[in-house]
């Protein structure tokens, strides 16, 4: 079976002037979670909700002056219409995606899903074994990332304490100092009163 068998072909689209608060109005009208844009007809990207977390409310930005040109995934992972629909989920596996924009000459004309590959072909085995793929390959994906931040506060632990020792010492060194000063604060009167001493000897003689 070919992908164009089985895939969207209504597809809801935005530009690159399209906000984020657009896209997500979009993602919730059509419930999905990848919204393509394209550009003068073309395929310009696409944008995930992912996208949207990540690379706008992660950052502060506002959903309503933020535009897709901002946020959206350029790196494209594409299929054609006469392509194999086992290959489009080995694709999705192998780049861990779940939807492939199917394009021809360029231009974007629909859409599969895994979804579209178990209701439609009826080949549930493919697709489970697919989002199973996926699944285990974005755990990893986070294992990796939560091991790089625990290492990170680490590494920011250990300079803290580097800090505080170097700290410490300098404050051991600055006391050392104070006393020093203090002993020769108490030697200079010692000295005046054997001065003192040494001049009435002189007049009684």
């Amino acid at each position: 079976m070919k992908v164009r068998d089985i895939m969207t072909n209504e597809v809801a689209t935005a530009t690159l002037d399209s906000t984020v608060e657009d896209i997500a109005g979009m993602m919730k009208e059509e419930d999905t979670g990848a919204i393509p844009v394209v550009d003068d007809g073309e395929l310009a990207g696409i944008v995930t909700d992912r996208d949207i977390v990540i690379r706008c409310i992660a950052e502060g930005k506002d959903p309503a002056e933020t535009t897709v040109e901002d946020i959206l995934t350029e790196e494209l992972h594409t299929i054609e219409p006469d392509a194999d629909v086992d290959e489009a989920a080995r694709l999705m596996s192998d780049r861990q995606i779940r939807r492939l924009p199917v394009v021809e000459e360029g231009e974007l004309i629909g859409v599969i899903s895994l979804g579209d590959i178990a209701v439609k072909q009826g080949d549930t085995d493919t697709a489970g074994e697919s989002l199973q793929d996926i699944s285990e390959g974005v755990k990893e994906e986070r294992g990796q990332r939560s091991k790089q931040q625990k290492a990170r506060g680490g590494q920011e632990k250990q300079r803290g304490r580097g800090e505080q020792s170097m700290e410490g010492r300098a404050r051991t060194l600055s006391g050392g100092g104070r006393e020093s000063e203090g002993r020769q604060a108490k030697v200079t009167p010692i000295r005046g009163r054997k001065e003192g001493k040494s001049s009435g000897r002189r007049k009684t003689g």
